[in-house]
C-alpha cells in the first residue's frame, strides 16, 4: 500500500516533493522520486507502505530494459505465479517484490498485463521510449487515482490533496458534483467535486502522449441474460473463495481480519484461520488475530460483539474489542481532509476508530466487504424482489398504501426499518427500477428542489443525479431484476461507497485493508451464479451459507444482517448539536448561497419533532459546510493532520 503521484510533462522537483509529502500518511516507510532525466519528460512521486520484500519493494522502480519505471499503490496476490511463468521465458528477478513482478510483466505483455493480474492496483507507468504515460485502475476499483490538466502538464495522484499540492491547482466547486453528492452521498466518477479534476473509474486505463489522452475500460463482468442459467455449487463457492482468502494472506509484516460477527467477514475470518493453521499448510504458529467494534453504554443494540465472539471462540482467534467514544465534532474536519470531498457515510468514521485500533497490533487486515453485493444480501434486494410484486396490486390500493405511508413515524435511532417500509410503500408510481433508485438515494428530486436556491438551480442546468443508475442499469436491461440490482450496486455503491472510505479509513493510519470478495475471479462466478441461488424465500446469501456451513456455528448462518451503523440520531442530538446550530443556521446557510434557509431549518424541525429520519440528510449538510470551510474558504489542505478517535480495548 502506498501513495503515488506525478505529472506529465514533468514538474519542478521541488512541487513534485510537495505532492509527494501530501501523501505521506498513506506510505509512511519511504518516499522516493524520479525525473525523466531528457527535458523534465515526466515526474514521478511515490510514499511507500512496506508489506512485501521489505528492502526490495522500493519505488520509483524502472525494468531491467530501462525503458519503463513504474509507480505502484497495491498489491499483486498472484505475483509468485506471474514471477515463475516470466522467468521461464528467461526475466532474472532482482527483488522478491510484487512490483518487480508487476513491472516485468508490463514490459513484457503492455496492456496484455492486465487480464493476468489478480489484485488491487493503481499504478503509473512511464515508457521512457515513446514517452507516454499510462495510468492503470484495478477491476472494482478498491485503490483510487486521480487526475487534472494544469499548467501545461497532466498531473495525477492517489489522492486529491496531491493534486492541490500543486500552485496552479485551484478548487472551485463543480455544481452537478453537488447534486450527486446530496443524492448519494457520495460523488460518483469519473467526476469529482472539484471543476476539473476527475477520477479514473475502476477497470480503466489511461494513456497520456503528446498532450492528447485516450481512455479505455478493460474489463465488465456482467450477469448472464435471462433465460440464461449456470447453477453453483457450495462446494464450488468455498473453494473459489477459500483461494481468494489464500492469496491475501501473503505477507512479510502482521496480518489479521475484521470481524463484525455477520456472514460475510465471518466466513473470510473462518477460511484465514483455517488456512493459516500448519496443519493446512499455513506458516503461522500463532492464532489469527480478529478485531471488532463496539460502542460504550447505552448504544448496546448498534454492536454485533457477541456474534463477534461466537465466531472468534469457534475459530480460535486471537480477539480484541473495541470501543469507541468518538468526538464527531473534533473528528469530522479530518475525515474530510482524508476524503478531499465531502462523503457522507457516517461508517467511515467507525472504520476509522477500527483501523487506528488495529494498526497498534497489524500491518494488513482483511475485511468481508462485498460479500451483499455479490450475493444479496441487503434488505433492499428483498425489497426489489416485493416491489416487482407489489407492481401487480390494483393501483388505487397502491395509491391508497402510498398516502397512508406519509403518515408512518420513523425512527432516528439508527435503524432504518419504518424508512425503508414508508419508502416501498411510496413508490407506487414509476419502474421497479426508478424505486430502486429512490431507495438507494437520500435527497431525492423534491427534497433537492426544495433545498436549491434558484442561483444553484439555474447553475445545475438540468443535470439528472439519478441518470448515473439509470445508465447502469441499460447496460444490463436483459438480465433477471435481481441479477441487475447486483449489478448495479457492484459499479455504484461498491466502488463509489465502501471502497472508497475503506481506503481512505484504513490508509490514514498506514493499515492494508484487503478484500477477498473482490477478487474478479469470484465477482466473475458470483454474477453467473442464477439469483435464485442466492435470495430464496426471505433468506438472503442463500448459497453462501450453505457453502459456510461446515465452518461457522449455527448461529451465525441462520441470523439476520444487522449492519455496523453508527448511532447517528443520538450523536445529532447529543455530541454534535452544537455544530447543528452553527454550519446550518440561517444565516451559515444564506451566507454560502446554495440552499434556501427555510428549507434546512424544515429539515430540522422534522428530524427534532422525531416524524422524520433526517440523521443522514443532516449529517451530509454538515460534512457539505465542514468541506465548504476547508477548500473553499481560501484553506488549501494538503496535509492530513492526526486527531485520534478514543479507542480503548
Amino acid at each position: 500500500m502506498c501513495g503515488i503521484t506525478g505529472a506529465v510533462p514533468g514538474v519542478d522537483r521541488s512541487v513534485l516533493q510537495r505532492m509527494t509529502a501530501a501523501l505521506a500518511h498513506r506510505g509512511p516507510d519511504g518516499t522516493g522520486i524520479f525525473d525523466d532525466p531528457l527535458r523534465g519528460a515526466v515526474s514521478l512521486g511515490h510514499c511507500r507502505l512496506a508489506v512485501i520484500d521489505l528492502p526490495g519493494g522500493r519505488q520509483p522502480m524502472t525494468s531491467a530494459d530501462g525503458r519503463w519505471t513504474l509507480v505502484f499503490n497495491g498489491e499483486i496476490y498472484n505475483f509468485r505465479d506471474l514471477r515463475r511463468e516470466l522467468e521461464s521465458s528467461g526475466v532474472a528477478f532482482r527483488t522478491a517484490s510484487d512490483t518487480e513482478v508487476l513491472l516485468e510483466a508490463w514490459a513484457r505483455w503492455e496492456a496484455g498485463a492486465l487480464e493476468k493480474l489478480r489484485g488491487m492496483f493503481a499504478l503509473a507507468l512511464w515508457d521512457g521510449r515513446e514517452k507516454a504515460l499510462w495510468l492503470v485502475r484495478d477491476r472494482l476499483g478498491l485503490k483510487p487515482l486521480y487526475y487534472t490538466q494544469a499548467a501545461g502538464s497532466l498531473l495525477f495522484g492517489s489522492e486529491i490533496k496531491a493534486l492541490l499540492a500543486h500552485p496552479a491547482v485551484a478548487p472551485e466547486l463543480r455544481p452537478s458534483a453537488l447534486d450527486d453528492y446530496l443524492t448519494f452521498l457520495y460523488v460518483p466518477a469519473p467526476q469529482t467535486i472539484f471543476e476539473g479534476v476527475h477520477e479514473l473509474p475502476p477497470a480503466h486505463w489511461l494513456r497520456a502522449q503528446n498532450g492528447r489522452l485516450e481512455t479505455r475500460c478493460y474489463w465488465r463482468a456482467r450477469p448472464l441474460p435471462s433465460g440464461e442459467s449456470s447453477p453453483a455449487s457450495a462446494e464450488e463457492l468455498c473453494a473459489l473463495l477459500d483461494e481468494a482468502v489464500r492469496m491475501r494472506l501473503v505477507s512479510d509484516v502482521p496480518l489479521g481480519a475484521f470481524l463484525s460477527g455477520g456472514l460475510d467477514s465471518s466466513s473470510i475470518v473462518a477460511l484465514a484461520a483455517r488456512d493459516q493453521a500448519p496443519q493446512m499448510g499455513g506458516s503461522s504458529t500463532a492464532p489469527l488475530r480478529t478485531f471488532s467494534l463496539g460502542f460504550r453504554a447505552g448504544e448496546e443494540p448498534y454492536t454485533e460483539l457477541e456474534y463477534a465472539r461466537l465466531v472468534s471462540a469457534h475459530c480460535g482467534t486471537e480477539h480484541r474489542e473495541l470501543t469507541i467514544r468518538p468526538d464527531c465534532a473534533a473528528l469530522l474536519p479530518r475525515m474530510v481532509q482524508l476524503f478531499d470531498e465531502p462523503f457522507g457515510n457516517p461508517t467511515a468514521l467507525l472504520l476509522h476508530a477500527l483501523s487506528e485500533a488495529a494498526r497498534q497490533h497489524v500491518t494488513v487486515a482483511l475485511a468481508g466487504d462485498a460479500g451483499d453485493e455479490l450475493f444479496l444480501g441487503y434488505p433492499r434486494y428483498l425489497g426489489a424482489q416485493l416491489r416487482r410484486l407489489w407492481g401487480h396490486v390494483p393501483s388505487p390500493l397502491r395509491g391508497a398504501a402510498a398516502a397512508l405511508a406519509g403518515l408512518l413515524p420513523e425512527s432516528t435511532n439508527g435503524r432504518h426499518a419504518a424508512r425503508r417500509t414508508r419508502e416501498f410503500l411510496s413508490a407506487s408510481g414509476g419502474s421497479w427500477q426508478q424505486a430502486y433508485i429512490g431507495w438507494v438515494s437520500y435527497f431525492s428530486p423534491d427534497l433537492r428542489s426544495e433545498l436549491y436556491s434558484p442561483e444553484f438551480h439555474s447553475a445545475l442546468g438540468g443535470h439528472s443525479a439519478e441518470s448515473f443508475l439509470e445508465r447502469r442499469f441499460s447496460e444490463v436491461a436483459d438480465c433477471h431484476p435481481l441479477a441487475q440490482v447486483s449489478y448495479v450496486d457492484l459499479h455504484s455503491f461498491l466502488p463509489h461507497n465502501l471502497l472508497q472510505y475503506g481506503d481512505r479509513m484504513s490508509m490514514a493510519h498506514a493499515l492494508e485493508l484487503r478484500l477477498p470478495f473482490t477478487d474478479h475471479r469470484l465477482v466473475e462466478f458470483a454474477l453467473r451464479i442464477p439469483p435464485a441461488q442466492k435470495l430464496r424465500g426471505r433468506q438472503t446469501k442463500y448459497l453462501l451459507r450453505r457453502a459456510m456451513r461446515p465452518l461457522l456455528p449455527k448461529q451465525t448462518l441462520v441470523r439476520s444482517k444487522l449492519g455496523l451503523n453508527p448511532p447517528l440520531g443520538r450523536w445529532l442530538r447529543r455530541e454534535l448539536a452544537p455544530l447543528v446550530e452553527s454550519y446550518l443556521s440561517p444565516a451559515a446557510v444564506r451566507r454560502r448561497g446554495w440552499f434556501r434557509p427555510e428549507a434546512v431549518a424544515r429539515l430540522r424541525r422534522d428530524f427534532d419533532a422525531g416524524g422524520r429520519d433526517f440523521s443522514l440528510h443532516l449529517w451530509g449538510l454538515l460534512v457539505l459546510e465542514e468541506w465548504a470551510r476547508q477548500y473553499l474558504d481560501g484553506a488549501r489542505v494538503a496535509t492530513v493532520r492526526h486527531q485520534p478517535v478514543e479507542a480503548v480495548a
